[in-house]
């Protein structure tokens, strides 16, 4: 048996026979061909990369990723006519300041990125003292439509190269990201009115904009951010149940009403919450990370949710940077091998954001080619 790699990711989800099981990237790469194919590639000059690429091209399945369909994180899905923006460039960093106009008055976001490394900091968040919820909540809501033909465009072209997805942030973590993330923790103890009131907001409006794309024929794979920041050892199961599953759940069973595929994201120690995402209806879960930075290893995972979700996981990021190729070897097939081999997905926790070291390129050849002995059904599936 020999499947494309959408076939063998959509085949691991309904527990159907597969040749193998599927590879997750260890490196930033996207299956789908480029849309502007001019586009200048931020990995080009960096040869451990280039490297490993080749291999990831032939034997990584992913998920490719629309940016079409946009669910925005962190402004409370406002109409985009509202937001202003500019970019400063302070030596290596660029400045990028984003001003809203409310009916109560101005808000400001200020994030900054630095050249050669592939991430953004948020230096100063949006939401700084309760006038400034007054101030969001006074904008009106709208739906804007999203550039539908481009994403139809962008699936055709991923073909079977891949499963598409759409990138969703459910409530909680669209909310946390108003904030800087220890206030918001603060603000969930002392101010729960405010942080309930901005929750059910946003909801309405994921909601209302999930619902609508849906009918249109978005999808098949949505991916969702998990809530870990309302995880343990973060917040109490109760306060997860009360400001997080609740309202991810309705947004588990829409995608599910239009046939779609919910993947959820979420790092840390999900132990603790493993029981309700199976239960919410979850169908791919990321990253099932060990200890010590997660609490569950692979084959109790494997147990514990009994085929009714694929995993997706375990391998650490620091693992791939600073252990050797037969440490690498061994966490894949302890991965792998205990438990069984269905419904899971080989997968790393993250990919590096700035130049690659040699020890991870090595490591990276060594987790695709141990996947690739470990991962053969043999008859299993």
């Amino acid at each position: 048996m020999s499947l494309s790699h959408q076939e063998r990711i959509l085949r691991t989800m309904r527990g159907e026979p597969v040749d193998r099981i599927p590879i997750g990237s260890p490196i930033s790469w996207s299956p789908q061909p480029p849309r502007n194919p001019n586009a200048r590639d931020i990995w080009a000059d960096d040869p451990n990369y280039q490297a490993v690429l080749p291999l990831v091209e032939e034997h990584c399945d992913a998920f490719g990723r629309s940016g079409a369909i946009g669910f925005d994180r962190g402004n409370l899905q406002i109409p985009r006519k509202y937001i202003k923006g500019e970019s400063v460039r302070e030596g290596k960093r660029v400045k990028t300041t984003n001003y809203i106009d409310t009916p109560k008055g101005k808000l400001r976001r200020v994030a900054e990125r630095e050249d050669g490394i592939h991430t953004v900091w948020v230096t100063e968040p949006l939401i700084k003292d309760k006038s400034d919820v007054e101030k969001i909540l006074s904008v009106p809501y709208e739906f804007e439509a999203p550039d539908y033909g481009t994403f139809f465009e962008e699936r055709e072209r991923l073909g079977d190269r891949g499963v598409m997805e759409v990138g969703v942030s459910v409530p909680l973590v669209s909310i946390s990201h108003m904030f800087h993330f220890d206030e918001f923790l603060l603000w969930c103890a002392a101010e729960r009115g405010a942080i309930k009131l901005l929750i059910s907001t946003v909801f309405e409006r994921i909601y209302d904009r999930l619902e609508r794309v849906l009918k249109e024929g978005v999808g098949p794979a949505f991916w969702l951010g998990g809530s870990e920041q309302a995880t343990p050892p973060m917040m109490s199961p109760a306060l997860y149940d009360e400001l997080s599953i609740g309202y991810d759940r309705q947004l588990f069973d829409l995608i599910h009403k239009y046939g779609g595929i919910v993947h959820v994201h979420c790092h840390g120690k999900v132990s603790g919450v493993l029981d309700k995402l199976v239960e919410a209806g979850v169908d791919f879960l990321d990253p099932v990370e060990p200890p010590p930075q997660g609490d569950i290893t692979m084959e109790e995972a494997k147990r514990r949710v009994n085929g009714k979700i694929v995993l997706m996981g375990n391998i650490e990021f620091r693992d791939l940077e600073f252990d050797t190729p037969d440490q690498i070897d061994r966490k894949v097939r302890d991965a792998i091998l205990p438990g069984g081999r269905k419904h899971m997905l080989l997968y790393p926790s993250a990919t590096p954001i700035m130049p690659m070291t040699d020890k991870y390129r090595d490591n990276a050849i060594q987790y695709m080619e141990s996947a690739l002995e470990y991962g053969k059904m043999d008859g299993e599936g």
